[in-house]
């Protein structure tokens, strides 16, 4: 998979908000990442752009008969290119008449859109923030503080696309770029088309500073990157921060963890190192209704 790698350096941590459930305990312990479908994102313009035809219909018709006989083979580009030529005649004849011409353009471009949305949306996305600190992140992705935010340190990374999100950008793909991809084979307009596809996004979402790293397939692998810390929310319940710690206390570990607090007169959240020993000593406890040897005390 060809990607571009955008010029902009890579922060030297990354991180990883999440709600606290079954899926974060099992990315934790193993040491996974969630390589997240495109097509469930929460924002539905996410890993959607429009199509802009700045071609010729004839163009166009090479480009969707091209990537028809890439996806289903020669018999059903065929058929499925006569269907659409067929189905304008109900306005005309595309190669005179105006209306029948744009409605059979329209249907080039709805199926060449559903084409590369197919081929596209079988790929994995990982999300990662540029900051721990950022509360409309933590309102968002951690359960209103109840959950944790992970740090990532990227100094040896194995992601093939890392990349900045660009939320500056137009958020379309041009029909001419794609003929460059799949008929021309230029890898410069390939990484157009997919930089546009996966790292776009509104502008009003540029407060989360996103990083994506993008992989072939879609759903847990071996995080890319390697762990370095856990903050707890300012909500996160105890026991949640107890079983964290406590699944990572041993003599190999150097994970680090973090409880989140309030700055005295302003808004801006800090940071302190958790009490692993009081955890250690304190983190489980037996039922006070019960003594040593369990009968019920009341």
């Amino acid at each position: 998979m060809t990607m571009q790698t955008q010029e902009s350096r890579t922060p030297k941590y990354l991180y990883k908000y999440r709600s606290f459930n079954a899926n974060t305990l099992r990315i934790l312990s193993r040491d996974e990442a969630y390589y997240a479908d495109p097509t469930a994102f929460n924002d539905p313009l996410d890993c959607r752009p429009v199509l802009n035809v700045d071609t010729d219909l004839r163009t166009l018709e090479k480009l969707c008969y091209r990537m028809l006989t890439l996806t289903y083979g020669k018999d059903k580009a065929v058929a499925t290119m006569n269907n659409h030529r067929y189905m304008s005649t109900e306005y005309g004849d595309f190669r005179t008449d105006e209306k029948a011409a744009y409605c059979y353009t329209e249907d080039l471009k709805q199926e060449v859109k559903a084409l590369l949305y197919r081929e596209l949306g079988k790929h994995g996305v990982l999300s990662l923030a540029a900051r721990w600190d950022c509360p409309l992140m933590w309102s968002h992705y951690a359960d209103e503080h109840r959950g944790l935010c992970v740090e990532y340190d990227t100094t040896d990374h194995r992601c093939s696309n890392l990349a900045r999100v660009n939320y500056r950008t137009p958020g379309d793909i041009k029909i001419s770029e794609l003929y460059d991809w799949k008929i021309g084979k230029r890898e410069k307009a390939e990484r157009r088309v997919r930089n546009a596809f996966f790292y776009a996004k509104a502008n009003e979402w540029r407060y989360e500073r996103e990083w994506r790293d993008v992989a072939s397939t879609i759903g847990a692998d071996d995080a890319p990157l390697k762990m370095r810390a856990v903050y707890f929310g300012m909500r996160c319940d105890y026991a949640v921060v107890t079983s964290v710690v406590k699944l990572f206390i041993n003599g190999a570990s150097t994970i680090k963890f973090f409880d989140m607090y309030r700055r005295d007169n302003s808004f801006k959240l800090r940071r302190h190192p958790s009490n692993v020993e009081e955890i250690e000593i304190h983190g489980v406890q037996a039922s006070r209704k019960w003594d040593f040897d369990g009968f019920n005390t009341e």
